[in-house]
């Protein structure tokens, strides 16, 4: 018995330090992807609040939001997302570890891995949100706020704004919204990683992830993120609108230029107004910012804890 509860103590002790190990991987992974590829994703979020008859390509977009606001234009909301993502990509990476490990035991997930590490994703989207939306609220809105005729005078303002204007039911109200349009894409994301990790492993007879280089971890979470992301264009354009109609809500200064219900008739929506190509609108940035940000971070995640393991 004292050998059984030995064993259990051990495994119990070393559960607790490849959680830790988790968690270090994944805060580094989150604010190190984030420096590069923030202007990419302020030019996306712009890209994605034009309506018809007010589209610019994506290198227009840019050189508008460099000549009204100069090249710190293109970082706003970047402080926020930067000092946020350490708490969510922690979180989201250890849920993403803890959920798999837990799903692995029920014998239909044992049998499809695919499964089990899309509905892991999934899970591990849910749980992060919890962090992610209050940062992606105060995020978007400052990167569009030339779209919105809105004046925050930066992170500290927009959150004070935000509060005092919504409460903290403005910060969470697309909490539904933004687990439904991410919450596939970390699904589909992750899932093709596992895939894309696996078929290298097996084309090269590597067995253990230590041996697999830091450049095919991030070509395995570049085409992923990239196919990833081209799926999802419409749930997350779809779900940024919905935050755009809030914030002229609640500024009260503007009527609305969206007037959706939820994510759903924002789809529709869209799709009748401006065709299947409007659904696709945007997909473009999406891409090239999802691809790089997505190899650094499941790069340095997969790289830096198969060494910590």
């Amino acid at each position: 018995n004292f050998s059984a509860r030995s064993s259990d103590m051990g495994d119990d002790a070393s559960q607790a330090a490849d959680l830790w190990k988790t968690m270090l991987a994944s805060t580094f992974s989150g604010m190190v992807a984030r420096i590069p590829m923030h202007p990419v994703d302020t030019i996306k979020a712009r890209l994605q609040v034009q309506t018809k008859g007010k589209y610019m390509s994506m290198p227009k977009v840019a050189w508008d939001t460099v000549r009204k606001g100069g090249i710190s234009a293109l970082y706003a909301g970047f402080p926020t997302a930067f000092f946020g993502s350490a708490p969510a990509s922690c979180l989201y990476w250890t849920s993403y570890e803890v959920s798999k490990k837990t799903l692995f035991q029920l014998e239909v997930m044992a049998k499809y891995p695919s499964l089990c590490h899309f509905c892991s994703g999934f899970l591990a989207e849910a749980f992060s949100c919890v962090l992610w939306v209050p940062i992606d609220v105060v995020k978007e809105r400052l990167q569009v706020q030339v779209d919105l005729k809105t004046s925050y005078r930066g992170n500290i303002d927009a959150v004070k704004t935000i509060y005092r204007t919504e409460g903290w039911g403005g910060i969470y109200k697309g909490y539904n919204a933004t687990v439904m349009s991410f919450g596939p894409f970390s699904a589909l994301w992750l899932m093709f990683g596992e895939q894309f990790k696996s078929l290298y492993k097996s084309t090269y007879h590597i067995k253990s992830d230590k041996d697999v280089p830091f450049l095919a971890f991030m070509c395995t979470g570049a085409s992923a993120g990239a196919l990833a992301a081209f799926l999802t264009n419409p749930l997350d354009k779809a779900k940024l609108r919905l935050q755009v109609q809030r914030a002229q809500s609640a500024a009260g200064t503007s009527v609305p230029t969206f007037n959706y219900r939820g994510l759903f008739h924002g789809l529709v929506s869209i799709y009748t107004s401006e065709g299947f190509v409007g659904l696709l609108r945007g997909a473009g940035a999406r891409v090239i910012f999802q691809a790089p940000s997505t190899a650094i971070s499941m790069g340095c995640f997969e790289w830096i804890r198969a060494r910590l393991l």
